[in-house]
């Protein structure tokens, strides 16, 4: 049964690898780009990923690594409005879970019966402005529109809310996107500069190993690095 999965998941690999190709065009210097020929197909292509993935061991390792890394953040997660971004499965809504907040997270694909995702595209989030407290994602190699993303972040998060973000080194690093991958960058400097000019200040940053070897970042919404003042306690501790 084992085999006849894996074959399964190999076979639709195969077939996404012939509808969509593997082009990818420079949108500048610091960035890359797959080349899609429509909007469409950049969802079809990122929704596809559920059905081609194993996510057993992965929902364990990475859940138990970032939980210790947002523990390690020393705030009080307690009652946050979280949402996660790309969040697949769940796994990093569970990590904030089990560190007492309240969180959700939405995928373009959440799979049937998850109690975690909800259907969303995170270039148009369906959440009301400023009615979260984090946001968290790893998934910025998934984006079409860089720059909307940012805006939709800044939309969502109260004033001085937080976003962690974690990704992985770009090519400069000799790191090179994978079969899912829809942008990539030349170095993390590059993508945390595109959220400076949509209105974040950076905070922390911190190397990480797990999943994959890159970095966690802090920012602030607005450069306001203390959380409203009906917030249990200030982001500023994680955030400068």
């Amino acid at each position: 049964m084992r085999f006849l999965t894996r074959l399964k998941r190999s076979l639709r690999k195969r077939s996404l690898a012939r509808k969509f190709g593997e082009a990818w065009h420079e949108e500048s210097d610091a960035f890359r780009k797959r080349s899609y020929a429509s909007y469409d197909d950049y969802l079809a292509h990122q929704a596809a990923k559920l059905e081609t993935h194993e996510f057993g061991e992965y929902d364990t390792e990475f859940r138990n690594a970032l939980r210790e890394r947002l523990a390690a953040l020393d705030i009080d997660w307690r009652d946050r409005r979280v949402l996660c971004l790309g969040a697949r499965i769940g796994t990093e809504v569970k990590a904030f879970l089990e560190l007492g907040a309240v969180a959700i997270g939405i995928d373009l694909n959440p799979g049937e019966n998850n109690p975690y995702v909800v259907q969303g595209d995170f270039h148009d989030l369906q959440f009301a402005p400023e009615s979260m407290d984090v946001v968290y994602t790893n998934s910025l190699d998934h984006a079409f529109d860089i720059d909307r993303i940012a805006r939709e972040v800044r939309k969502v998060l109260t004033p001085g809310g937080l976003f962690v973000l974690e990704a992985v080194h770009g090519r400069d690093q000799g790191i090179n996107p994978g079969f899912f991958e829809s942008f990539f960058w030349k170095n993390i400097d590059e993508l945390v500069r595109v959220f400076e000019n949509a209105g974040f200040t950076v905070g922390n940053r911190k190397p990480i190993t797990r999943p994959w070897p890159g970095e966690q970042i802090c920012l602030s919404r607005n450069g306001d690095l203390q959380p409203p003042s009906q917030q249990k306690r200030r982001i500023q501790t994680a955030a400068s």
